[in-house]
């Protein structure tokens, strides 16, 4: 049985309980303590998540002169060179993003010189940070976020700081961007 105390719902075997650590004693018998049954107590409000954009990543449609260029200000291509559909799983700790097959085999052949090819990671429409496509056989360093080309693994690709190595990398790591790990996550991609 549950009773209702004062504009709160508390099960009747508390509500002794309550009583006596207040310093009450005896039955409970107040004046404002109705019984409630459970097809009288309102059903709590559900609150439905709030839908977080799409996690893609899309290629500039001009080079990156630097990985200080404004973020706002590059001109992205008109579809996303992956998307969540494109993703099976992301491990929120190594940033190992695994592909389908039809994904990973676009990742393969695309042409990166050897001065990278610039992507922005977008959840939605909203613009979270910028990075490169960068090819192994580059003599050039890279201080953000890069994605090493030819591919190693089968089916993965990983956002990796710097270029060759962390110690390129500057700024703040952006890979674990509420947003994106959110959006991610709402995708059912997130490990």
């Amino acid at each position: 049985m549950i009773v209702k105390q004062a504009g709160w719902f508390v099960p009747a075997s508390m509500l002794s309980l309550i009583l006596v650590t207040c310093g009450v004693s005896g039955t409970p018998t107040l004046p404002s303590t109705e019984v409630v049954t459970a097809a009288t107590v309102p059903p709590t409000p559900t609150v439905e998540p709030v839908s977080v954009g799409e996690f893609s990543i899309y290629l500039t449609a001009q080079e990156m002169s630097t990985s200080e260029t404004e973020l706002n200000s590059l001109k992205l291509e008109k579809q996303p060179i992956l998307s969540s559909d494109d993703i099976i799983r992301y491990s929120k700790d190594t940033h190992e993003i695994y592909l389908t097959s039809p994904a990973y085999e676009r990742i393969s052949q695309l042409f990166v010189p050897t001065g990278g090819r610039g992507f922005v990671v977008c959840v939605g429409r909203e613009r979270i940070y910028s990075g490169a496509f960068w090819t192994m056989l580059s003599s050039q360093s890279f201080d953000s976020v890069a994605i090493w080309v030819p591919l190693m693994d089968k089916h993965a690709i990983q956002m990796k700081l710097g270029y060759p190595g962390p110690f390129d990398f500057r700024g703040e790591d952006p890979r674990s961007d509420p947003r994106i790990l959110r959006s991610l996550e709402q995708a059912g991609k997130l490990e």
